[in-house]
């Protein structure tokens, strides 16, 4: 081993190959938490804007959830629980989710676009999220979101 080598930056093919092919049931484990955070993210989102019922976020969001919503407004879990009585929303549309893991702790990532108003804002831009969760006995949890409008320009380049 030569000492001054520089260090290995992530995976080669062959050796992601090789964790595949030896551990499978660990890549399908990864995937299927995946589809689940994508599916408690949409139906978080839905229940919230479209539904206007906190329940599932009372069930799901651990007690020291916060959000980051749009125009930087900082809410703890009982306020982001009470504005969904701000929202007047027919559809939303989810879409570019991407899911980051490290451990017990998982990212989900994307856009959402909303058709409808929140109250007092009014009609919002499309807007970028982040979903922070985190696996607690076996069962995913939410700790946090940011949701972040997108600038005009960057939706006109595709780009948001």
């Amino acid at each position: 081993m030569n000492p001054f080598a520089p260090a290995s930056r992530g995976l080669t093919s062959f050796t992601a190959f090789v964790f595949v092919f030896l551990f499978p049931q660990a890549v399908r484990a990864q995937d299927a938490d995946e589809g689940e955070l994508i599916d408690l993210n949409a139906r978080l989102f839905h229940a919230q804007i479209v539904e206007r019922d906190a329940t599932l976020m009372a069930e799901v969001a651990l007690s020291q959830f916060h959000v980051l919503a749009p125009g930087g407004l900082i809410e703890d879990k009982e306020q982001a629980m009470a504005g969904v009585n701000s929202w007047d929303v027919t559809a939303i549309e989810i879409s570019g989710e991407q899911v980051i893991r490290e451990g017990p702790v998982a990212v989900v990532m994307g856009r959402i676009d909303i058709d409808g108003t929140m109250s007092p804002v009014g009609r919002l831009a499309p807007l970028k999220f982040m979903g922070v969760f985190v696996r607690t006995e076996g069962e995913w949890r939410f700790l946090s979101r940011s949701l972040t409008p997108c600038v005009d320009m960057l939706v006109r380049m595709g780009r948001c």
